[in-house]
């Protein structure tokens, strides 16, 4: 029996029945064809969320037209009677795994742009501009080249029957359901917002008029399909921009439309504020169920059911509903990273969970156009090739050297394949330097990751571990591997300058690992990802922080998602970590570091230590000791070239699952 009967029991919801309460949230993957229609890749990756054992498969973000709902490449366009047909083989992928399948609809608004609706000027409520692309045009140098046109009643008329002939598609398809986009700052949400409803007519002003859209909208859908699709309906509980919805106008307007809809999905904030995207999906930096509170007040003040979203795992999940604070979670990352995870969870098998770092690499490749990928799960998105992993023909020996996130996965890979393979690290443990960026108190996630790539890589069959052990050439040569794989990481940069290796100068890794103690007052030389990191560390000990780098502004952290940037950057702010950015540092005193600014002008920054973050440099004296050992040698992961863990993972992926 499983440890979580709440989520494992079934749930109805208009004429739909669901087996379980867990709903795959939308996310686009960006694996549709530029002109919006299902490709093989879409089919096999929904295909594998379904096989995982969720109720609900929610297709992330799709257009209601390519005309003026476009608001991201690879979206599906719903807006075409040619795109039915794949959608229902879509739904059929789907519906094979006992999962209800479902859509979230959507019309970007004023969150479109020129360049996905072919050179046409995107329509809103009001003329304005996402404050997203004014950024982006602001960090790129120039000024916004378009405006926005505010919508005439034919445009509204317009695209009020587009929703509900989206919906009839649906319906054809054999969706049983669709999700209503109204959060986030698109279309619905747009009309509902004082924030970006600006209008005079009977569209604007007070919040039953603002509501005015969304109710024709959502009463031509039922028109047109009846009953038989349910309805949820996306909203942001709280827009968190001060002209915005809040809580308490929020509910007022749920309660306008809930006779209309069967499901209310309870998200927050506003893609086109970035400030805001952080708490709409959090990064690893923010607590778990951050938003579960305003799902709970929400079911408490309105009729119809209620989801809740928000990096959630699956113990919260069963926790919230048993205490009926929702009746449905929905979550998607966890899921990218092991799309078994709710099979797992049902079955117990908790320790084969491969965990989510909640690094939203998957959000940042989409956010991009590239098709979705994820750190830690090196198949997600490509899984027309690597449906299964198959079998090695001809098994072989396989020697690894080095323990670190390459070393361990190339291990579990091929040994998975049928090789067999003996891993050495001198270290007496496993984890190389990834034990250094899941130290801190913040980057549990990580630490969870670690620890599960761990045991895994120690209980896969035909891995033997060799710790405290150094591999040299003659030990390598005793083995007669077949293949050898370098995975030995990199080393520190440290800079060639005055002072480098005085007292007070420390290196970051050996600061969040507790190696080494920093004073009160503290410079970080480098404003990279583990730099904006070890800064964010100690000034959460009440230390004062500042942070140098020869980069730009714009260009802070920029080794990082930019959500995953957005969060961090803005904890950093909130606990007085100062920037002195376009600076390079010339010396190291007792007292602190002198630096010279692209004016040429020299500063003395005060500090009782210095650390260093300034990146890694492969060893290529150590690399190329390993080559002509055995008849094939790979380097992988950071020996290969200094990156990050999502470069390590899919490095060693690639090379395991082909020799």
């Amino acid at each position: 029996m499983t440890k979580y009967q709440n989520v494992f029991s079934p749930f109805r919801f208009g004429n739909v029945e669901v087996k379980n309460r867990i709903e795959i949230a939308p996310a686009i993957p960006c694996l549709a064809t530029p002109d919006g229609f299902v490709t093989r890749e879409l089919i096999e990756y929904y295909k594998s969320l379904a096989r995982g054992g969720a109720g609900i498969v929610t297709i992330g973000d799709s257009a209601i037209d390519f005309e003026y709902a476009k608001d991201h490449e690879h979206q599906l366009n719903f807006g075409d009677d040619k795109a039915i047909a794949g959608l229902s083989t879509l739904v059929e992928a789907i519906h094979r795994f006992g999962a209800k399948a479902s859509v979230e609809l959507n019309h970007g608004g004023r969150f479109a742009e020129p360049r996905t609706l072919g050179g046409k000027s995107p329509i809103a409520p009001t003329s304005l501009p996402s404050e997203t692309a004014m950024m982006w045009a602001e960090m790129h140098g120039r000024k916004l080249d378009y405006t926005v046109t505010e919508m005439t009643q034919e445009h509204i008329d317009m695209v009020v029957d587009h929703y509900a002939e989206a919906c009839h598609r649906c319906m054809l398809a054999g969706f049983e359901m669709v999700m209503l986009h109204g959060a986030h700052g698109h279309m619905l949400g747009q009309f509902s917002s004082p924030y970006t409803n600006k209008r005079t007519d009977r569209y604007g002003g007070s919040l039953q008029n603002r509501a005015q859209f969304a109710i024709e909208v959502l009463n031509a859908v039922r028109k047109k399909v009846g009953d038989k699709l349910a309805i949820e309906y996306r909203i942001s509980a709280d827009e968190l921009v001060p002209e915005g919805m809040h809580e308490e106008e929020t509910i007022e307007f749920v309660r306008m439309i809930q006779d209309k809809i069967d499901l209310l999905h309870i998200s927050l904030g506003l893609l086109p504020n970035p400030i805001t995207i952080p708490r709409m999906i959090q990064p690893t930096y923010f607590p778990h169920g951050l938003n579960v509170p305003y799902a709970e007040r929400f079911k408490k003040a309105v009729k119809v059911p209620v989801v809740a979203v928000g990096s959630i795992d699956m113990e919260m999940a069963d926790k919230i509903i048993g205490e009926g604070k929702c009746d449905i979670v929905a979550m998607v990352r966890p899921i990218i990273a092991d799309t078994e995870y709710v099979n797992k969870n049902y079955h117990g098998e908790f320790d084969e969970i491969r965990p989510c770092i909640r690094c939203n690499v998957c959000t940042n490749e989409v956010a991009q156009f590239y098709p979705i990928r994820c750190a830690v799960n090196p198949v997600i998105g490509r899984e027309v090739e690597y449906t299964y992993i198959r079998p090695a023909d001809k098994k072989k020996k396989v020697v690894i050297v080095g323990g670190g996130p390459a070393g361990m996965e190339a291990a579990i890979v091929a040994a998975s394949r049928g090789h067999q393979v003996t891993l050495y690290d001198k270290a007496d443990r496993l984890g190389g330097t990834l034990t250094l960026a899941a130290a801190a108190p913040f980057k549990a996630d990580m630490k969870k990751y670690l620890d599960w790539l761990m045991k895994k890589t120690q209980r896969t069959p035909g891995v033997e571990i060799k710790l405290s052990t150094e591999a040299t050439a003659d030990i390598i040569k005793a083995k007669k591997p077949d293949v050898l794989i370098v995975a030995i990481g990199a080393e520190p940069i440290i800079p060639d300058i005055p002072g480098v290796k005085n007292a007070n100068v420390v290196w970051a890794g050996d600061v969040v690992s507790g190696k080494a103690l920093t004073g009160q007052t503290v410079v970080v030389a480098g404003a990279g990802l583990t730099g904006c990191e070890t800064a964010l560390y100690l000034a959460q000990q009440g230390k004062k922080v500042t942070v140098i780098d020869m980069l730009g502004q714009f260009e802070i952290a920029q080794d990082v998602p930019f959500l995953n940037k957005l969060g961090l950057m803005g904890l950093l702010h909130e606990h007085g970590v100062q920037f002195k950015t376009e600076v390079k540092m010339e010396e190291i005193t007792k007292d602190g570091v002198t630096v010279i600014d692209k004016r040429w002008n020299r500063l003395e920054i005060p500090a009782d230590t210095v650390v260093l973050s300034l990146g890694f440099k492969t060893n290529k004296t150590a690399e190329k000791a390993f080559q002509g050992l055995v008849p094939d040698v790979y380097a992988i992961g950071d020996c290969a070239n200094p990156s990050n863990l999502r470069h390590a993972i899919h490095d060693a992926f690639n090379v395991a699952v082909e020799i």
